[in-house]
C-alpha cells in the first residue's frame, strides 16, 4: 500500500485535542462514482453512468458497512481521544433535518443537490451525508455548522470513501488494469480548522485486460474489484493505523 498523510496543522493546534476530550463522528458514506479519469473520455462517461445507475449488480454497501464495522471496532481504540456516543449525532433532531446545503437559497438547486447526493452517495445508516468545506468563509462550511450543533464535542470527524480505475500494465494502451480504494479521514477542532486530513489507498490484486486504453470488464465486474482492493486496504489498515493515529497524536 502507498500511503499518504497530510497534516495540516500549525502550532496553535497543538493543545487542540488530548484525551478526555471528545470527537463527534458526523458523517461516514461512500461515493458510487467511480473515478475514471486515466481511462479514455468514452470510457469514463460510459462506466459513471453504469456505476451511477441503481444497479443491483453494484452496490457497495456491504464494503462500506464492512469498513464501518472495523472502524468502529478496530480503529476507534487507537485515536487519541473519545468518540461521542453515535446515538448522540443521529437521533439529534438537529442533525436529521440537517443537509449541509446552507446557504443554498433557490429551491430547485437545493431537490437538484439532494436528488444528487441521493444518487451519488451511499451513507451507513442514520448518517447523513455531509461534505467538508466548500465555501471560502468558515462560518458558512459544514463544519462550522456540525459544531454549533453539537457545543460540548471539540471537534467533528467525516468519513469517507471513494474508488478509482487504475491501469497496472499499460504499454501503447494495452495491459491491465485493477481498481483503487480509498478512505479518508477528516477532523476538524472546535474553532472549525481542519487538525488533520488521512487519506490511504491501496489498488486491487484482482485485474481486467486493457485494450486500446479501456478496460474490458461489465457491471458485474466492478463490484469485485472494489471489493479486492477494500480487501486489501483493510489489511494494510490493519496494520499501519496504529502508527499513523501516533504520527497524528504527536502534532496534536
Amino acid at each position: 500500500m502507498r500511503r499518504f498523510v497530510k497534516l495540516s496543522m500549525l502550532l496553535v493546534f497543538v493543545s487542540s485535542f488530548a484525551f478526555g476530550q471528545k470527537v463527534a463522528l458526523v458523517t461516514f458514506y461512500v461515493d458510487k462514482y467511480i473515478n475514471y479519469d486515466k481511462a479514455t473520455a468514452d470510457t469514463r462517461s460510459s462506466y459513471q453512468d453504469r456505476t451511477l445507475a441503481d444497479d443491483p449488480d453494484f452496490d457497495l454497501r456491504p464494503l462500506l458497512e464492512e469498513f464501518y464495522n472495523t472502524f468502529r471496532k478496530e480503529y476507534v481504540k487507537d485515536f487519541p481521544f473519545e468518540l461521542v456516543d453515535e446515538k448522540v449525532v443521529i437521533e439529534s433532531d438537529m442533525y436529521k433535518a440537517y443537509s449541509g446545503l446552507d446557504g443554498v437559497e433557490d429551491t430547485d438547486s437545493v431537490d437538484f443537490y439532494r436528488e444528487n447526493i441521493n444518487d451519488r452517495f451511499i451513507a451507513i445508516d442514520g448518517y447523513n451525508v455531509l461534505l467538508s468545506g466548500g465555501n471560502l468563509l468558515r462560518s458558512w462550511r459544514t463544519e462550522a455548522h456540525l459544531l454549533e450543533m453539537f457545543p460540548d464535542v471539540d471537534g467533528v470527524m467525516f468519513v469517507y470513501m471513494h474508488y478509482q480505475f487504475e491501469p497496472k500494465v499499460n504499454i501503447g494502451g494495452m495491459g491491465n488494469a485493477g481498481m483503487r480504494a480509498f478512505i479518508n479521514i477528516d477532523l476538524f477542532n472546535k474553532e472549525a480548522k481542519k487538525v488533520f486530513k488521512m487519506e490511504e489507498f491501496a489498488t486491487s490484486k484482482k485485474s481486467v485486460p486493457l485494450i486500446n486504453g479501456v478496460p474490458i470488464m461489465t457491471t458485474e465486474k466492478i463490484l469485485p474489484l472494489c471489493a479486492s482492493a477494500t480487501e486489501r486496504l483493510l489489511e494494510d489498515l490493519e496494520k499501519e493505523f496504529p502508527k499513523l493515529v501516533k504520527k497524528v497524536d504527536k502534532n496534536l
